[in-house]
């Protein structure tokens, strides 16, 4: 059985190296599941403590997707086996996938990432938390986690927290999917590169000198590939902006702010990507929706450490909780789109959003970051 993530270390011109990491399921689009992320958490580490090493690139194996996700069947046995928790997989496995995309996101050395087709969910996560994030013209983007009753997460409060909040409401609460112009434009990637630029970027890598900043040396080295970007799909967030804007400004300015942008969901109508995206949000989970909303208004006045051990608490509740494994259920194991949430959108009492964010321990286990 072939590794499902593998490492190398390439040379450079002047004798120093940079570590290469390629997520290696294809069959399962990249998924991250916790064997990848033990495996890339040790050997992110070492490589991080090694002089020689100058840079990380990560990149994934096919064409279709840098990675979809987590490995979502996975943690539906374990909450079916462990109905109201504590789920140990589950538990596990966001605990270690947050310490991995921390330390990315703190990484001593420069990390770019090759963002080639679908990046959801953990996959995304990972895709942001380096420091020069590539997306190609074959690059989707989504967090569409309120379709499951997860929200989302792996570091995505952070960068919702600091976009345009018209766009993090609307990203968030609908699970648009947006290309890399639109990611470019919310500050989530870059660098928009060619997919055929790929094997003249390695190159550049490789035959350039790293003797001064490597972080700047970096950017230089992307900045000249991305030139010529007329053949990527055009901003669907740029070309929607005004009534992306309208809509989300007008449920946050009010009391209910989910049931209100359900009303202003039929104003997103008039081509296929904006009806996705009111479908999306009037058939996702009430619970995530009403999350979403809380996550992002406490986020903004975090700290990245404080915001990894909030979206633990959430996904260490929302694993406990039901609709998350209801939503797993519906859309993924049974496929019968017929999700029983527990309540209605823009209707969820507030204790059980709260008791979302109440940590179930003494001490959070991602404490240690901060």
């Amino acid at each position: 059985m072939p590794d499902v993530v593998l490492f190398e270390t390439r040379s450079l011109k002047d004798g120093k190296q940079f570590g290469l990491v390629t997520l290696n399921a294809p069959k399962t689009l990249n998924s991250l599941n916790l064997e990848m992320i033990d495996l890339m958490l040790p050997q992110l580490i070492q490589w991080q403590d090694n002089p020689q090493i100058v840079l990380v690139l990560f990149q994934s194996k096919g064409d279709r997707a840098f990675s979809a996700g987590g490995d979502i069947q996975a943690l539906y046995h374990d909450m079916v086996q462990n109905p109201g928790g504590p789920c140990p997989h589950s538990e596990a496995f966001f605990e270690r996938e947050y310490r991995l995309d921390y330390l990315i996101r703190t990484y001593n050395k420069p990390t770019v990432v090759w963002g080639r087709g679908i990046a959801m969910g953990g996959g995304l996560g990972l895709l942001t938390a380096c420091s020069h994030k590539i997306a190609t013209e074959t690059t989707l983007i989504a967090m569409p986690e309120i379709t499951i009753g997860l929200f989302p997460d792996a570091g995505a409060t952070y960068a919702l927290s600091r976009m345009p909040e018209h766009y993090a409401y609307f990203l968030a609460w609908t699970g648009a999917n947006i290309n890399g112009a639109d990611a470019k434009r919310v500050g989530m990637i870059d660098y928009l590169i060619k997919n055929e630029q790929k094997g003249a970027m390695v190159e550049a890598i490789t035959t350039h000198s790293w003797a001064s900043d490597a972080a700047t040396v970096l950017d230089k080295l992307l900045t000249t590939l991305t030139q010529d970007t007329s053949d990527f799909p055009p901003s669907q967030l740029a070309i929607h902006d005004q009534l992306i804007s309208e809509t989300v400004s007008t449920a946050l300015a009010s009391d209910n702010p989910v049931g209100v942008f359900l009303e202003q969901c039929q104003r997103l109508r008039g081509d296929k990507w904006l009806d996705k995206a009111a479908a999306n949000f009037k058939s996702g989970t009430p619970t995530t929706a009403a999350i979403i909303h809380e996550q992002i208004q406490r986020a903004k006045s975090m700290t990245l450490e404080q915001i990894f051990a909030m979206e633990l608490t959430l996904a260490v509740q929302c694993s406990r909780h039901t609709d998350f494994r209801e939503g797993i259920r519906a859309l993924l194991i049974e496929k019968d789109n017929s999700p029983n949430w527990q309540y209605e959108l823009g209707k969820v009492p507030n204790d059980w959003v709260a008791a979302h964010f109440a940590e179930p321990w003494s001490v959070n286990p991602l404490k240690d970051l901060s």
